[in-house]
């Protein structure tokens, strides 16, 4: 998940050398449908980290407290737990809010929740959010000169002059994340046969886990149904190498989300590493990375048409498909690799501890 990703890159990189970093791990492995509920793991996982917190703030001298902050009810209770100690030890408290729900989740909150939300905020010296277009999640609850922007950014290595050769030659449009069905991948499913029936040397790869087995068998019966089954490679979950070579082979880098809690998708950020055009929709800030018409296309969530319309546009319009794959290349190099996001994520806490 995004903010596992984050935490690994800021613990590996000169980001512990600019600060005494002291990282209490509060990752939940269980499987994702139970992060979001009360149960007896939570509430012991809750009282273990708010303990662990309480002893390093004892017995260490840390100055400040950075905390990912939750979208959901019960994380962000457990986080204001965090915040509330941190105050009580008069340390500065940094948030980063990795997702683009948080507006949603106020708004459709309780009074009491509501409540709690505000007086927690006002104790917050520093939020960070992974856009522009995402400070207005905190307007009334966060003063505008506490907001840093800090986009994700990561390292990955392309030889984008070798040339590609992507499932025995076929022209390979990829959809890279968790299975998820506001993540758009059944959107993707649906273009597959008016695509090729058109361009029949076309693939498509669907790389990430199944989140729930009802849209597993959905999706079997459907390439059942339309016989679409040489045309479709299901993979699962990818990492490392396997994950990489999928980029580099792909010509197309399909992503049509309406995930409510989507911010700044790490899979968009290795889309462009690559070099890819990609097809995407304007959720959380996608926007800030895709230009609509320079690195791919901005399209409308939950249209199989208009991404059977972008697709077949890529495919017959190689010169267009080029240029914009050496503009994802060209923006992921000057805004998103990991030392823009390192030192963005330096300037943040440094501009708090200076404060």
């Amino acid at each position: 998940m995004g903010p596992s990703v984050a935490t690994e890159i800021i613990l590996n990189s000169r980001f512990v050398e600019e600060f005494n970093v002291i990282h209490i791990d509060t990752a939940d492995r269980r499987p994702l449908n139970k992060l979001t509920k009360i149960d007896i793991t939570n509430i012991y996982l809750g009282l273990k980290h708010f303990f662990l917190l309480l002893w390093k703030l004892l017995f260490t001298k840390a100055d400040l407290v950075y905390i990912p902050i939750s979208q959901r009810t019960v994380g962000f209770l457990r986080d204001t737990l965090f915040i509330f100690l941190s105050k009580l030890f008069k340390k500065k408290v940094v948030l980063h809010l990795r997702g683009g729900y948080f507006r949603e989740f106020y708004n459709s909150s309780c009074r009491v929740t509501k409540y709690i939300i505000r007086k927690t905020l006002k104790y917050v010296d520093r939020m960070i959010v992974l856009g522009d277009c995402l400070k207005h999640l905190f307007d009334g609850l966060i003063p505008p000169e506490k907001l840093s922007v800090v986009p994700n950014g990561l390292n990955m290595s392309f030889d984008l002059d070798e040339e590609r050769n992507p499932n025995g030659g076929k022209f390979a449009i990829l959809f890279l994340s968790n299975l998820i069905e506001t993540k758009g991948f059944k959107e993707v499913l649906y273009t597959v046969k008016q695509v090729t029936q058109r361009h029949p040397n076309v693939k498509y790869v669907f790389a990430g886990g199944w989140r729930k087995k009802k849209d597993k068998r959905e999706c079997e019966d459907y390439i059942e149904k339309e016989k679409i089954n040489d045309y479709v490679d299901f993979t699962g979950t990818v990492n490392g190498k396997q994950k990489t070579k999928l980029l580099k082979d792909a010509d197309l880098f399909v992503f049509p989300t309406y995930y409510p809690m989507e911010g700044h998708p790490w899979a968009v950020v290795e889309a462009m590493a690559a070099g890819l055009p990609i097809i995407t929709t304007d959720q959380g800030c996608i926007k800030e990375s895709v230009i609509d018409g320079e690195n791919g296309f901005i399209i409308p969530k939950r249209d199989a048409e208009a991404i059977t319309e972008k697709i077949i546009h890529l495919i017959e319009n190689s010169k267009q498909r080029e240029d914009m794959g050496r503009k994802s290349r060209e923006l992921y190099e000057a805004n998103f690799t990991q030392e823009h996001f390192v030192q963005r994520m330096v300037d943040a806490i440094s501009l708090t501890v200076d404060s």
